[in-house]
């Protein structure tokens, strides 16, 4: 009896070793694909006992996989190891430690760095030397981080500092050292920055810059999300598509990005449940009934339609189906119309001062 007691207690620990986050839920935080790209849902900036977070690195693969992430980036700080007494100080021991639960969980682990000088910090990702910053000067650091075919990106750049295009900064970015910013880090969103996305021709980043566990700082979908447009989901992919700067930023219910990008997210995620309106001489009022398939939720604000037509919009929610009231006034000319609903989406910014602008076309049929 002990023996097959043995072997059941080994099949026991095989399963919780393959499985190290059983017994726990995963939210799928569901993000439309857009036409011909996967859409990824990334965090590349948290940090672990190797630098100066709280967690080991597994725990942050565990906390991705359950909040719905598809990709994550250890990012622990090359010049700074304040419990060295504890843990060595090889950096690129997250990415080896992190990468194995990874693959057992199906989230991609993309190996990286923080390299840190002063309030002027940049991470580099899918570098193949972690430690090789160290002790360098910046502009050398980051010269050997394009050396490894790295992508950098400017951490968090108002960050002590009111925000500015610092002279370091602008002579790296000159010598082609710097590819992205993050536009938004943890909950702060840098306004400031939004504008060089175009003037500058950077990607934008969204990240969460971790340091304590996921659950402290975050609630539920609140952690800030980096949406990357990428032809495989697969590391390769990501690095192709952050090259080619097909990205944007999720945070605090907002989005930031290309115009063409936020377009197709909002395509993928919303569909026009009825779009037929009809009115009759004692019934002057119907209903658009839209459904989100997304996790994101969209902001909505009335731009045109027909001056016969009374369109009360609404905000969708995350995954739900909301009706939109509809009345049509006594000049409405009878019979058969094709006609086209403009909406803003006030919370989908395509660059400074400009939202996405939606057309919803509607058939309404007005009888006598």
């Amino acid at each position: 009896m002990p023996k097959y007691a043995n072997f059941a207690a080994a099949l026991v620990a095989a399963f919780l070793a393959a499985c190290p986050v059983w017994g726990q839920s995963r939210d799928p935080l569901p993000v439309p694909d857009i036409p011909g790209y996967r859409t990824l849902k990334c965090d590349f900036h948290m940090h672990t006992v190797y630098s100066d977070g709280d967690v080991w690195p597994t725990l942050r693969v565990q906390e991705a996989w359950k909040d719905g992430l598809d990709a994550i980036a250890i990012t622990d700080h090359d010049d700074y190891h304040p419990k060295k007494g504890d843990v060595s100080d090889d950096i690129s021991r997250p990415y080896e430690i992190a990468r194995l639960m990874g693959r057992q969980l199906g989230t991609l682990v993309v190996p990286a760095a923080e390299i840190t000088r002063g309030n002027l910090h940049f991470n580099a990702l899918f570098v193949k030397d972690a430690n090789a910053f160290k002790g360098l000067e910046l502009a050398t650091a980051l010269r050997q981080a394009r050396d490894q075919g790295a992508f950098v990106f400017w951490n968090h750049p108002g960050w002590r500092d009111p925000i500015a295009w610092f002279p370091p900064v602008a002579a790296a970015h000159a010598d082609g050292l710097i590819q992205g910013v993050e536009l938004v880090n943890g909950r702060t969103f840098y306004e400031g920055a939004f504008p060089w996305i175009r003037e500058k021709n950077l990607a934008i980043l969204s990240n969460s810059d971790v340091h304590r566990l996921i659950s402290i700082d975050y609630g539920p979908r609140e952690r800030p999300v980096t949406l990357v447009f990428a032809a495989s989901a697969s590391v390769e992919g990501i690095r192709e598509a952050l090259g080619a700067h097909r990205t944007a930023a999720w945070a605090n219910g907002e989005v930031w990005g290309g115009e063409a990008l936020l377009k197709g997210l909002w395509e993928g995620a919303v569909t026009l449940e009825s779009s037929a309106l009809e009115f009759f001489p004692r019934i002057r009022q119907a209903g658009l009934q839209f459904r989100n398939r997304s996790a994101i939720p969209f902001k909505l604000r009335m731009k045109s339609a027909p001056a016969w037509l009374r369109v009360r919009a609404r905000d969708i929610p995350e995954e739900k189906t909301v009706c939109f009231f509809v009345d049509a006034g006594k000049e409405a000319p009878a019979g058969f119309h094709n006609v086209a609903i403009e909406f803003e989406v006030t919370n989908l910014h395509v660059e400074p001062g400009r939202n996405l602008v939606v057309k919803v076309p509607v058939t309404v049929v007005v009888a006598q």
